[in-house]
């Protein structure tokens, strides 16, 4: 019965994630931009087989398996609890065990093919550039697989028994320390002498056992393991909308905002420009457009230094268009306003909106310039970025 209930969950949320995917992926989407994505990965995977390796490549490797790592580290093990559940708490704990069981085993089952795929995109380096041994290789992704899971059991403890925001806050900052810490000498150890896997994987199975042994005891912590299952249940959902593009609406909370505090008109006093620079505003006191719009450009100008020129060059197209179809999705929904409609007609909105993503696009393709400048001139690039920093800071913070 537990199994069969598990079953179900799962392939409901599965098919949530699907149905995610697929609200911003069409034939057009696919044909255009995923498929041509997965054959310059392929070709650039081959030529890191083919070419030497420089060092740089070496070190941006290293870089993106430690932005894998903070980007994971958030999540937490898998339960699967629902509200409904608290009718069994006390007359059927053993099933709620088992439920918790099945919940772990999921999530260990999704690291280790995670992992899978880190390793194989991380082979050419490691045997190339570093060296490592097959034996070695495996001992990595078990490591790391053991690693990630402690990490899950870890990071939910965490959230379920710390209180304070304040105190938790501290609490993941000093765990996630010590655990890079750990993680890098660990790899470190087994590269020097396979033997040390034994004791690095030994103490994470150690600690892993307790770890499991105090989720076993969930009563006093139910109705916490359930709002964090919620949120670990919508956090692909709402990554795909954000990733993708879904505008929010515009925001109309009262408080007083921390981006733009002041009423300072820095694109003039003219009615077109007011208007503009209101759009601007709610779009970046948006969480959900801010979060996006950053998003893009830092994975796009870490694709000027890490990528191939062509495949950087297709990248940097992607992300202008990206955020000007996201841009044009928000001022579909900003342009509602009804005093909008008092000063302007349909034809002075369109031309708005057009001026509207040049202010948008300004900042990214001047970074874009920067850290191409770099790769030529690294004085006048490093003198323009602590230019663009103020600028942009002085624009953001001060009116």
């Amino acid at each position: 019965m537990i199994k069969q209930q598990f079953y179900k969950r799962l392939r409901h949320e599965l098919g949530r994630k699907w149905k995610s995917i697929r609200s911003i992926t069409d034939w057009t989407v696919a044909l255009y931009i995923i498929i041509p994505v997965f054959i310059f990965m392929g070709i650039y995977y081959r030529s890191l087989w083919t070419e030497e390796l420089s060092m740089g490549e070496t070190i941006y490797f290293g870089l993106g398996l430690l932005a894998f790592y903070v980007i994971t580290y958030g999540r937490g093990v898998r339960s699967f609890f629902e509200q409904a559940d608290s009718l069994f708490l006390i007359s059927y704990p053993a099933h709620m065990q088992k439920l918790i069981q099945y919940g772990m085993t999921y999530t260990f089952i999704r690291i280790a093919i995670t992992n899978v795929l880190v390793v194989v995109a991380m082979l050419p380096v490691l045997m190339k550039s570093i060296g490592v041994t097959k034996i070695q290789v495996v001992l990595f992704w078990l490591f790391f697989t053991v690693f990630r899971f402690l990490l899950s059991l870890l990071t939910r403890f965490i959230h379920v028994r710390v209180g304070k925001r304040w105190l938790l806050w501290i609490t993941k900052n000093v765990i996630f320390s010590i655990s890079l810490s750990f993680f890098g000498l660990s790899l470190f150890l087994i590269y020097k002498n396979p033997f040390y896997s034994i004791l690095s994987i030994g103490l994470a199975v150690f600690l892993i056992i307790v770890l499991i042994t105090e989720k076993l005891n969930y009563k006093n912590y139910f109705f916490k393991e359930i709002e964090k299952e919620k949120e670990e249940s919508m956090r692909w959902t709402s990554g795909i909308m954000q990733v993708g593009g879904h505008a929010a609406k515009p925001s109309s909370s009262n408080k007083k905002p921390w981006m733009f505090p002041r009423s300072k008109k820095f694109l003039g006093k003219k009615t077109d420009y007011r208007i503009v620079e209101s759009f601007l505003k709610e779009f970046f006191r948006t969480s959900s457009a801010r979060i996006f719009y950053i998003q893009i450009v830092c994975i796009s100008t870490v694709s000027i230094i890490m990528s191939p020129k062509w495949i950087a060059a297709i990248i940097l197209a992607f992300a202008l268009f990206a955020i000007s179809r996201y841009a044009r999705d928000y001022w579909t929904e900003f342009a509602k306003k009804m005093f909008l409609h008092l000063y302007c007609d349909e034809g002075k909105l369109l031309l708005l909106r057009w001026k509207a993503d040049r202010y948008l696009l300004l900042p990214v393709i001047l970074l874009y310039g920067i850290v191409i400048l770099s790769h030529f001139y690294l004085l006048p690039a490093v003198i323009a970025g602590v230019i663009f920093i103020v600028w942009i800071g002085w624009i953001v913070f001060l009116p």
